[in-house]
């Protein structure tokens, strides 16, 4: 999508340059033929010192490997599970270093419908 409307912008200014080209091409040279090329030429600029400016950012931003660096990580919240369920466990380091987790689902209740789900670690399991 993003190369479509840059080819589509391009073509615009290109018709726009064109037309400009058409116009003083057609009259002799006067007030409005020197406007229409001071307008060219405004144009030609900005288009041009924009470009080199956006350039020397993207040189600037792949020195200082901004690009590649992953985002700050969010710490993960464990309250509930991915169905919306609350979890009843012990705290995650206990988890990672168990061998065996046993995970069950209670009975549902009015305000949980789904039921709790609960980890336990397996008895004589942590490492």
């Amino acid at each position: 999508m993003r190369n479509a409307i840059h080819v589509f912008v391009s073509l615009l200014m290109w018709c726009l340059f064109g037309y400009y080209w058409y116009t003083v091409s057609k009259k002799q040279i006067n007030q409005s033929s020197l406007e229409a090329l001071g307008i060219l030429a405004v144009i030609v600029v900005v288009g041009l010192t924009l470009t080199l400016w956006w350039v020397a950012h993207n040189k600037k931003l792949a020195r200082r490997n901004r690009r590649t660096s992953a985002p700050a990580t969010v710490p993960e919240t464990f309250d509930f599970d991915t169905l919306g369920r609350p979890l009843d466990r012990p705290e995650v380091s206990v988890l990672q270093a168990a061998q065996v987790i046993d995970v069950a689902v209670g009975p549902g209740s009015q305000e949980n419908e789904l039921g709790m789900k609960i980890y336990t670690v397996a008895a004589g399991e942590v490492n």
